[in-house]
């Protein structure tokens, strides 16, 4: 084993290779995170397999903390002998050092070493002392730890492989699109008698994402239907017949607004069989709840083509704390129906004419309704399953992914968020699997998936208000 207190001689060698000391958040947030830093040295102080060892277990990250584990295993037995790095298969020759020692003798004694992010500014500060000819930038998505660093003459950085930008998150929070046709256009529309054949050629003009909605005007600039994008093709839709389980999109105040465009795109989108993964973004209050509840009471319980309906939500939890949902009494249900209070008030809501008020009690003790656990979801079947996600915005992209690679082809998944409100110590708004989804679709469009932005809230003047007027940065 290499004396981690000895210098490095590759670190000494001539060349414009940096280093990167990595915390630990950043391989919680991402296990591949030592492949992402091309040819450059990846530094690894020793305590922070100690924080991803001490994270196994967690119900959120847990699964992370294992894959970062496995993989540094699987790199140290790879190497064909000692040596004091260890080469990186990421096709640039990336070389991965296990830190020890190297504490700056001048780091500020009122910062105490026994906190590790002090230990770690301390390491920095060393690695710059012993190795000035080397840029040596500090990684992690802890703002006061960047903050400190800059104090200290280190340089700092966010983990940015997944991270978008404030713009670029900006511009998902858009009104559906209003699209003007001539006279021409609109009578070729409506040639056919059958309103299930009211469509138009595509036109490239229009820069519509595959099932991407739009409000029709005439050339009178009068609203007349809405559009939806199809391949080649502009299906019409009518926004006054649209509805789930009776209830029309909805328009919290007239005045202000004529129609609830984007609610009417989204519930078409959650009927429609041929889109298998929809993804939801909005505030509090925009109705995503709402929309993908109806849609899974239409489909499994009318139109009868799902078997069931399966309630997911991140738990977050006082993980750091200890307190995990196992600590909680009773059956895992009984644990998760008090996190999951959004979809059982609607499902109350909608199910009143069933047994009154314990109709929505049979459905979920029939199991046709299920609610699960995102940490358990690796070992269960969601075939023939309508899926809701809700607050993807505090899951982890490999969450995600664990989730989607759960699904069958008989199976519809709708992804909901508000990528405003994180609850997650390791995640922010810019990096979490709800945006990291959304932004996927958008880039690897298919014709089954469809993504949506709900603008307008609609819960209640008084909720309007307090968005619109209590500002928080």
């Amino acid at each position: 084993m290499v004396n981690p207190k000895k210098q490095y001689s590759t670190l000494k060698e001539p060349d414009e290779r940096r280093i990167y000391i990595v915390d630990t958040n950043v391989l919680l947030h991402d296990p591949s995170a030592i492949f992402r830093f091309d040819e450059h040295f990846v530094v690894l102080p020793l305590f922070v397999i100690d924080e991803i060892d001490g994270k196994k277990k967690d119900p959120v990250i847990g699964y992370n903390a294992r894959e970062i584990s496995q993989k540094l295993e699987h790199l140290q037995l790879k190497e064909a002998e000692e040596s004091e790095t260890i080469t990186i298969p990421n096709g640039k020759n990336g070389k991965l050092i296990f830190l020890s020692g190297h504490f700056s003798e001048s780091f500020p004694r009122e910062l105490a070493l026994s906190y590790k992010d002090n230990a770690m500014l301390s390491q920095a500060m060393g690695l710059k002392e012993t190795y000035p000819n080397r840029s040596i930038i500090l990684v992690t998505k802890d703002r006061n730890l960047r903050v400190k660093s800059v104090a200290l003459g280190i340089n700092s950085e966010d983990y940015l492989h997944d991270k978008i930008s404030e713009e670029y998150l900006a511009s998902f929070f858009q009104p559906v699109q209003e699209i003007h046709l001539q006279e021409e256009e609109i009578n070729q529309l409506f040639q056919t008698k059958g309103n299930e054949n009211w469509e138009l050629q595509y036109r490239k003009k229009w820069r519509l994402k595959e099932n991407e909605g739009v409000a029709l005007y005439d050339p009178n600039k009068q609203f007349f239907g809405m559009g939806i994008r199809k391949t080649d093709r502009l299906k019409y839709f009518d926004y006054y017949t649209t509805k789930l389980l009776d209830m029309p999109p909805k328009v919290l105040d007239d005045t202000q607004y004529t129609h609830n465009f984007e609610q009417a795109v989204c519930m078409h989108q959650a009927m429609d069989d041929a889109v298998k993964i929809q993804i939801i973004i909005g505030k509090a209050g925009t109705g995503k709840t709402h929309i993908a509840m109806a849609a899974g009471l239409e489909k499994v319980f009318k139109e009868r083509k799902y078997d069931s309906i399966k309630l997911i939500k991140p738990v977050i939890t006082k993980s750091r704390l200890g307190e995990d949902i196992g600590y909680l009494p009773g059956s895992l249900k009984r644990k998760l129906i008090p996190r999951m209070r959004p979809f059982v008030e609607k499902l109350r809501q909608f199910t009143t004419d069933i047994d009154s008020e314990e109709g929505y009690k049979k459905l979920l003790d029939s199991g046709v309704i299920e609610i699960l656990n995102l940490a358990d979801i690796r070992g269960s079947d969601l075939s023939n399953s309508f899926v809701i996600f809700d607050e993807a915005q505090n899951a982890n992209p490999f969450q995600m992914r664990t989730l989607g690679t759960r699904l069958g082809e008989d199976s519809k998944l709708i992804v909901l968020g508000d990528p405003t409100q994180i609850d997650s110590v390791y995640l922010d708004k810019y990096s979490n699997a709800l945006i990291n989804l959304y932004e996927n679709a958008l880039q690897n469009p298919t014709d089954f998936t469809a993504q949506i932005c709900l603008v307008q809230m609609v819960r209640s003047h008084t909720s309007r208000w307090f968005e619109k007027t209590i500002q928080y940065k």
